[in-house]
């Protein structure tokens, strides 16, 4: 299906938009998935009808045997129940007036040959009732704004929509989002992706309206040309990052006995990746960070960076990984180096990397984060700051001096932090982060970060996006 041709809102939306959800598989039993499922529904902003043979009522809810006994046709079906009983259940989900279905349930292709037969009949069975379902062997599917339909905990809300192949990995980075105020807007884990592909959810999160970025962990594509298409569509729209699992020989292996797909030659997936203008994410954490630099900061015109320091270190250190990177330090103008030698120490440093010394603090900050950002030769900036405990001086000053720069320059040029010194450098993170400032721990997360911006900025420019 061609980007253009095919707009997966109709038969993807009741998946992220349900009025009312039945949850097959309910339990009053802590230790059974169906239960955390039923808890996070009950917490959410729909109506929830939990379907049980073993009680009447469950968690203060009325249950119901069968879906043919609720009282009102439902939009959505999850089911956690055993593989065996999911293809039968397809019919069921049609009768109750819904025609989507998350299916929980493991044991499918992931398993064998007797899972790929079951998987095959599932497939089968949901099409001939007209049913169209996420999974199986997948943790579900939320809306930050709406309802949480899967066991783990609901992510904070925001404008990042993730989509990811591995169920528990999924649910684990929602934990990370949590920690890191990173919001999501929608997250879908699709696991063995046996009928909704991830072609369908990508489609569907390009003209979302409530996610500006897209986050992607992926193990194995079966379509790649339809893959390709999409991730084409998408980029053009939106950033895209990309955490591709599976590049080695090894893991390549263990994605096949993961969710039965095959990973595929790494080289061309990273070629692919390239030409279709997503960037990618190395380790599970820049997967997040880089999503989070997108949705927080404007998008820089140019890979020309601006670096700031009251440590020549750590300026160093922050320099080497933005040339390695392919970001450019270029030279700040004549004016800029006058205002900065007549307002900080003799001691700093006045070309770019910026070294304000150790003894700089607000007042150092607020200044030469506004010169920088008001400088015509540079595009993005970046402060680091090794918070010190000396000196009469604050954990939150610096922090508090960069955001004044900021608001003064007035400019949509990027801006994003590293903040050491470990719990000593919290305050003043967390005060960047509340601010949308993205806050890092290493310099070269940060660079890393700007550049795979800086990427997607050329891929727009080459496109005239």
């Amino acid at each position: 299906m061609s980007p253009s041709s095919y707009d997966p809102v109709d038969s993807i939306d009741p998946f992220f938009n349900p009025r009312n959800v039945a949850l097959v598989g309910a339990s009053s039993d802590y230790r059974k998935l169906g239960n955390s499922i039923l808890m996070n529904l009950l917490a959410s902003e729909i109506k929830v009808y939990p379907v049980t043979r073993s009680r009447d009522y469950i968690l203060g809810v009325k249950a119901y045997p069968r879906l043919s006994d609720l009282p009102e046709p439902v939009d959505l079906v999850i089911i956690a129940v055993g593989a065996k009983y999911c293809p039968n259940l397809m019919s069921e989900v049609r009768d109750a007036g819904s025609k989507s279905a998350v299916i929980i349930s493991g044991g499918f292709s992931e398993t064998g040959k007797a899972g790929v037969e079951l998987e095959r009949a599932l497939t089968e069975s949901a099409k001939e009732a007209g049913v169209r379902f996420i999974g199986p062997n997948c943790v579900g599917v939320s809306n930050s704004r709406l309802f949480n339909g899967t066991f783990t905990m609901m992510p904070e809300r925001g404008n990042i929509a993730f989509i990811s192949q591995s169920g528990a990995l999924g649910g684990m980075l929602i934990y990370t989002t949590r920690e890191k105020r990173i919001g999501i807007s929608k997250f879908a884990s699709i696991g063995n992706a046996a009928d909704v592909s991830f072609v369908e959810i990508l489609e569907y999160f390009t003209k979302d309206s409530r996610s500006n970025v897209i986050a992607v962990h992926v193990e194995g594509v079966e379509n790649g040309r339809a893959f390709y298409e999409s991730l084409s569509y998408a980029a053009k729209k939106k950033p895209v990052v990309i955490l591709k699992g599976g590049r080695s020989e090894v893991g390549g292996r263990a994605t096949l006995s993961h969710t039965g797909s095959l990973a595929g030659s790494t080289q061309v997936f990273d070629g692919m990746v390239r030409q279709t203008g997503c960037v990618t994410a190395p380790t599970l954490d820049t997967l997040l960070e880089i999503g989070k630099l997108f949705d927080y900061q404007p998008l820089p015109t140019g890979r020309n960076i601006g670096i700031i320091s009251n440590t020549g270190g750590a300026g160093v250190l922050a320099t080497d990984s933005a040339s390695e990177l392919g970001l450019r330090i270029p030279i700040l103008s004549d004016s800029t180096r006058k205002e900065l030698r007549q307002v900080l120490s003799p001691m700093a440093s006045v070309n770019n990397p910026i070294d304000v010394v150790a003894s700089g603090g607000r007042r150092d900050y607020r200044i030469t984060t506004e010169l920088l950002l008001k400088d015509p030769n540079i595009d993005m900036l970046l402060v680091v700051c090794a918070v010190p405990t000396f000196a009469g001086m604050t954990q939150t000053e610096h922090a508090a001096g960069t955001l004044e720069g900021v608001r003064i320059a007035e400019t949509d040029k990027p801006v994003l932090g590293v903040w050491l010194a470990g719990d000593v450098g919290k305050p003043g993170k967390d005060l960047l982060e509340m601010n949308r400032i993205p806050c890092y721990n290493d310099p070269y997360t940060a660079a890393l970060c700007m550049s795979r911006v800086a990427d997607y900025v050329d891929f727009r420019k080459r496109h005239h996006l």
